[in-house]
This record gives structure tokens, C-alpha cells and sequence, in this order.
């Protein structure tokens, strides 16, 4: 009797534009889940002795509402790794059908790992004057690597696959479309909510 070894199949890394397509559609629901906290009493920010770009670049200098934004960037990691940490997937990443997964075992990447790579975006974009180019850095190095990882997953361990398999076209089918239009929609309506609470 011959036992044939299970052969596990090569998994197909995600295209750069699902990829993308999930980045836009976590961006969507993260903040409207948190643009409560841009509506907290906020003290009135001066005009900037500095330029526009150094402002720009160092954002946390001289704004009395830094504590706003560092909660909203602690809130950003946390929604990236408990759901990378459990599932290996947000809700993005879901309908656009990629996943997660440590390059090592294929498995969801675990608390440390994806917690490793929810820190590297806030850690390199709030670098004062840094922080801008090194967050194009994490974001181009998907073009580079032979496995599509941006800097973050390079420094974690993991990697993105596609579990539609290959030679799949669009960005996730009808799924991905009616999510998108959900979200959208749902942005449209708490934008103009602010707008008629703020008058």
C-alpha cells in the first residue's frame, strides 16, 4: 500500500488592486465608526507660524487636539489586529475575498504577528517630518517584494492571498459592489448628519 503525501497547494498571493480595493473599503468603515470622536469639544487650533508642509509633515506640533488624533491612530490598530489577530480578515478584506495569513504556516497570523504588523503604519507614519515618506515607503514596497508585501507584512511575517484562486478579474464581484454602495451610502448619510448637527 502506497500513501501518497498530501501536497498543500501554493497559495495565490492578492492582487494589488483588491488589496487596494480592501484598504479603501476598512478606511470607509473605520471612520465613520469613528468620526464620533471628531465630534468631542475640540480647543480652538491657532494659525500656524510654520508652513503649510510643515505642518503638514509634523501634525502633532502645537495642536492642543493631539489627543484626538493619537486616540483615533490607537483605534486604527486595534480594529487591524484583533480582526487580522482572530480571523485573518476585516470586513474589506472579506469582500474582496483576500485573507491574511502567516507565510510560514498559511494560517491567520495569531495576537503577536498581527499586532506586530497593526504598529508598523501607526509607528512610521507619526515620525515627525518622517512620517509622510515613510509611510509612501510601506505602501510602495508591494511593487518591489516578489511576494506583494508591503513593509508592514515584510516586518510581520505575513502575507495576503486571494481565496478566489487565480485568474479571478474585477475587484470581488456583485459582494464587492454591493458593499462598497452600502458603505458609500452609509458615509454619505453620517456626513450629512454632521452637517445638519453642526448648523
Amino acid at each position: 500500500m502506497t500513501i501518497t503525501p498530501q501536497i498543500q497547494a501554493t497559495p495565490t498571493l492578492a492582487a494589488r488592486r483588491h488589496r487596494f480595493s480592501a484598504f479603501l473599503i476598512d478606511s470607509l468603515i473605520f471612520y465613520v465608526m469613528a468620526s464620533p470622536i471628531y465630534l468631542l469639544p475640540a480647543e480652538e487650533v491657532e494659525a500656524s507660524d510654520g508652513s503649510i508642509l510643515a505642518d503638514y509633515l509634523n501634525p502633532y506640533a502645537g495642536d492642543p487636539n493631539w489627543p484626538i488624533q493619537v486616540a483615533v491612530t490607537v483605534l486604527l490598530a486595534v480594529y487591524f489586529w484583533l480582526q487580522h489577530a482572530l480571523w485573518g480578515q476585516t470586513p474589506g478584506k472579506r469582500l474582496c475575498r483576500l485573507k491574511v495569513v502567516s507565510g510560514a504556516t498559511g494560517e491567520p497570523p495569531g495576537l503577536r504577528h498581527a499586532g506586530i504588523r497593526a504598529l508598523v503604519y501607526p509607528v512610521l507614519t507619526s515620525a515627525p517630518y518622517l512620517g509622510v515618506f515613510l509611510n509612501v515607503v510601506d505602501t510602495l514596497w508591494i511593487f518591489g517584494d516578489p511576494k506583494r508585501r508591503c513593509l508592514h507584512d515584510v516586518v510581520a511575517g505575513t502575507i495576503v492571498v486571494d481565496l478566489e484562486g487565480p485568474g479571478r478579474k474585477g475587484f470581488g464581484g456583485p459582494g464587492f459592489l454591493l458593499g462598497l454602495g452600502a458603505i458609500l451610502a452609509v458615509g454619505v448619510a453620517v456626513a450629512l448628519v454632521s452637517v445638519l448637527m453642526a448648523r
